[in-house]
């Protein structure tokens, strides 16, 4: 069994321990601290991650948590105040540093989970340039961005709510999941619809062209407003399912 207790919350003694007692594994989220419009925090793609990095470790054996990285590669959300972004190479130094930090201490495999869209794109590039190993560690990356989309869209069609409405930012998926993670720090009574046209090549062309306040003033891409706490549950045990799958597969 995996132990639940996460690698900031030892000392390093315990850490010790468990590499003695043969744990090699470590798991760590990229989120992001930036707008999600006016009614979910900045902090909402580092909550996402805490919740799917600690769900992928709960079913997988002999995997501790790492912390997640909170900043990410955000530059088409600057338009709106409080966004933090990293250039790529920033965000991919980043992750290998951390990486061969777990190394040089006897860790053998890093296992990453992006939850922002911004971040899977750099992190395919370093797991290429690195050829999946990152110091005395493999590096694995889930970045597969089309398919996580996906598995929201799936949860949201079968309950009669069409991609434009679930949408990719800030629209009814994010904001269920939220709702599920942390109510109170939902805004219900902002919630908006966005943009909510099809969101095709063209469109997400212009969105890291021209930033996401060119297609909302608000920065909604959705609609937030069915959002509930219920089916955010149901987003990200899907979610996590995806990424267990694909984690074992390549741990084998």
């Amino acid at each position: 069994m995996t132990d639940p207790t996460p690698l900031v919350e030892l000392t390093w003694p315990r850490v010790r321990e468990r590499l003695d007692n043969g744990l090699r594994t470590v798991l760590f989220a990229a989120g992001s601290t930036e707008q999600h419009g006016p009614h979910l925090p900045l902090a909402t793609d580092a909550m996402l991650g805490d919740a799917l990095a600690d769900g992928v470790c709960r079913r997988l054996p002999d995997v501790l948590l790492g912390p997640t990285l909170t900043l990410g590669v955000s530059p088409h959300h600057m338009g709106f105040p409080g966004t933090i972004s990293l250039s790529p190479e920033t965000f991919k130094a980043t992750v290998r540093e951390y990486a061969e930090s777990l190394g040089a201490h006897g860790f053998e495999r890093v296992l990453v989970v992006p939850s922002h869209g911004g971040n899977f794109a750099p992190l395919r590039e370093l797991v290429e340039e690195s050829g999946g190993r990152v110091g005395k560690a493999e590096l694995i990356a889930y970045t597969d961005l089309a398919e996580f989309v996906r598995v929201l869209t799936d949860v949201g069609l079968a309950e009669g709510l069409p991609a434009e409405v679930s949408g990719s930012h800030a629209g009814e998926a994010e904001t269920s999941i939220v709702r599920a993670l942390a109510d109170s720090l939902v805004d219900m009574d902002e919630a908006v619809a966005g943009f909510t046209d099809p969101f095709d090549d063209e469109v997400a062309a212009a969105l890291f062209t021209g930033g996401t306040h060119t297609l909302s003033p608000l920065g909604v891409l959705g609609d937030a407003r069915p959002a509930t706490a219920e089916r955010g549950r149901r987003y990200l045990d899907e979610l996590i399912t995806l990424l267990v799958t694909y984690f074992k597969n390549r741990m084998r």
